[in-house]
Parts: structure tokens; C-alpha cells; sequence
């Protein structure tokens, strides 16, 4: 069957949120690590995926909007498998669950769709590669952010209901989520840099569409970085900003 591995990752990633929903609804605990074996298990899948991709291609499989889509699902388990638990989000990933899985659905309709094939270089080029990579795992940190900046803002409306629910009682405290919030912030931020400085090294100069869109996104986290570190943003802004830059961005790779 045909993209049997990112079916198969895609129904992990739905059946790990749909767990999560059940486990929160009955009051059970446990839930971070339960969440954490299905996201695994995505995750390989995910890989399996890539890789077959990028056998096909024979390079990194960024080639269309489907596989940038997949590519970007897997930078946000990668993260939040690296930073989640530094960040002390161990709850993260029933957030990220639905979001990756929306992704990799929009992916196979995308592929099911029109699937361009094989796209072969005559002679690889390692810039693009640190570009593309290091551009997508930007889109990871970003991503985390969003969903930090999400769950920061159902914990400051449940706090200030004073009727939380059983869902706030396994948020990480409220501080927690707006120090890790800018913190990933400006792990993508850094890793955007990486990708854009690579861009000028690569072989084929990109088109100046493609390096405008990814300095937009630059410049629109730098702003609320700089923001933040001058002025001091409150935490329900930057969460705010930070799900709205999420979406700005991932509409610029679209289009671009």
C-alpha cells in the first residue's frame, strides 16, 4: 500500500491524542508517559517515511508541500522529545498530537492528490541540505511555542475561573510554560539564522521570493523577542504572538 508508514504514523498520532482526551476525562495520571510510547512510535514511522522519500529522491524529502509537511511534523516530536521534558512540558505532547496529525492528514490528501515522484539532483549540495533542515527544525521550536502559548492560556483561564478542571490539575504551573515559551522562541530563532546564513552558501542561489518569506518570519520572531526582552511582554501576549507568528509562518513555507 502506498504510504503505508505515514498512514500507519498518522493513526499513532491520532489514537495517542484520543488516549489522552480519555485518560484526562477520567481523572487517571500517567498520562505524559503513555503519550510519550505513541509518539515514539509515530516518530518511527515518521522516519520510515523520510527515509523512503528520501531513498526516492536521493536527498533530503522536502521536494513538495506534502513532504515539507511530514518533514515539519517530525521537527515538533523530535523537539518536544529533546525539550519537553527539560522544559518540564511532559503533557506537551497531547497537545502536539493533534497538530501533527492535521499535518500529516493534509499530507496524504496532498500525495493521494498528485504525487510528483522522484525529484533527483545531478550533485548534492550540503548548504541546501543545512538550509532545509535546519530551516524545518525551526518550524519544530516554533510550533512548541504555539502549543506552550496555548497551553498557557487555558491555565490562566482556568486560574482565573477559579473552577479549574481536571485538565489544569496536570498543566505545568503557569510559570513554567512562559519561561519554556520564550526560551523555544529563541531556539527557533537561532536555528532560522542557521538556515538563512546556509542559503547564501548553496550552489543555486534561491529565488529572492523564498529568502524574503523566510526573513519575514525571522524578523516577525525577532521582533517579539526584542519586544519581550526590552518592554516585557505579559505571558498571555507572547502567547498570544506566539501562535499567531506559528500560523504566519506556516503559511509563508506554504505559499512559497
Amino acid at each position: 500500500m502506498p504510504y503505508l508508514s505515514l498512514i500507519i504514523g498518522t493513526l499513532f498520532f491520532f489514537g495517542g491524542f484520543v488516549l489522552a482526551v480519555l485518560a484526562i476525562r477520567s481523572g487517571r495520571s500517567h498520562i505524559g508517559r503513555r503519550n510519550m510510547v505513541v509518539m515514539a512510535l509515530g516518530f518511527l514511522c515518521q522516519c520510515w517515511f523520510l527515509k523512503e522519500r528520501g531513498d526516492l529522491h536521493g536527498r533530503c524529502p522536502i521536494t513538495n508541500g506534502a513532504e515539507i509537511l511530514v518533514f515539519i511534523s517530525w521537527s515538533i516530536v523530535i523537539m518536544y522529545f529533546i525539550l519537553g521534558r527539560a522544559f518540564r512540558l511532559s503533557l506537551l505532547g497531547v497537545f502536539t498530537a493533534p497538530m501533527v496529525f492535521v499535518f500529516q492528514l493534509v499530507a496524504l490528501l496532498l500525495l493521494w492528490k498528485n504525487d510528483p515522484g522522484a525529484k533527483k539532483l545531478d550533485k548534492l549540495d550540503s548548504w541546501l541540505e543545512m538550509h532545509a533542515s535546519m530551516s524545518l527544525l525551526a518550524y519544530g521550536a516554533f510550533a512548541l511555542a504555539a502549543v506552550a502559548g496555548v497551553m498557557y492560556l487555558i491555565q490562566n483561564r482556568q486560574l482565573k475561573s477559579k473552577k479549574p478542571g481536571r485538565l489544569s490539575s496536570k498543566l505545568p504551573p503557569i510559570r513554567y510554560l512562559s519561561d519554556a515559551l520564550v526560551r523555544l522562541l529563541i531556539i527557533g530563532l537561532i536555528l532560522t539564522t542557521v538556515g538563512i546564513v546556509s542559503a547564501f552558501f548553496m550552489q543555486a542561489k534561491p529565488s529572492a521570493l523564498h529568502l524574503a518569506g523566510f526573513s519575514a518570519v525571522w524578523v516577525i520572531y525577532a521582533l517579539i523577542l526584542l519586544i519581550q526582552f526590552i518592554k516585557g511582554l505579559t505571558p498571555k501576549i507572547i502567547s498570544v504572538c506566539s501562535i499567531g507568528a506559528f500560523v504566519v509562518a506556516v503559511l509563508t513555507l506554504m505559499l512559497l
